[in-house]
């Protein structure tokens, strides 16, 4: 790609990002899915489905049974740390980036879900 080939995306982000944190508290449901298209039409052009998609299941997927308000944080500490992880190890060992981001996305979430308290089934059911 080139710097000129970016300039799109990131006005898009810049404006996705303006929407979300000024209208966050305004935005009704429809104004939600708009936006969330909007930011997952652009991610797609610039990372690819694979990697967009691994981003947004893979950390709630490793996360779902720890407590409501700790979810959330280890959500973020999962991608944050997939990334960073995927990124350097594709740096020193010279392999695909997106691959390398998404294989450490799923072993931080498996790590993650393997250390979440244990649920009962009344207690998954609900």
């Amino acid at each position: 790609m080139s710097y000129a080939q970016l300039a799109f995306p990131l006005l898009a982000t810049v404006i996705i990002l303006g929407l979300w944190f000024g209208l966050r508290g305004r935005l009704s449901q429809l104004g939600f899915y708009l936006v969330f298209a909007l930011a997952v039409t652009v991610s797609v052009q610039l990372v690819g489905v694979y990697l967009v998609f691994a981003t947004l299941i893979v950390p709630s997927l490793g996360t779902r049974n720890h407590a409501a308000p700790r979810r959330l944080p280890l959500a973020y500490g999962v991608g944050v740390m997939g990334y960073a992880l995927g990124l350097l190890l594709s740096s020193a060992f010279d392999l695909p980036s997106g691959a390398l981001i998404v294989w450490c996305l799923a072993v931080l979430a498996v790590l993650v879900h393997a250390f979440a308290p244990k649920r009962n089934s009344m207690q998954a059911a609900h």
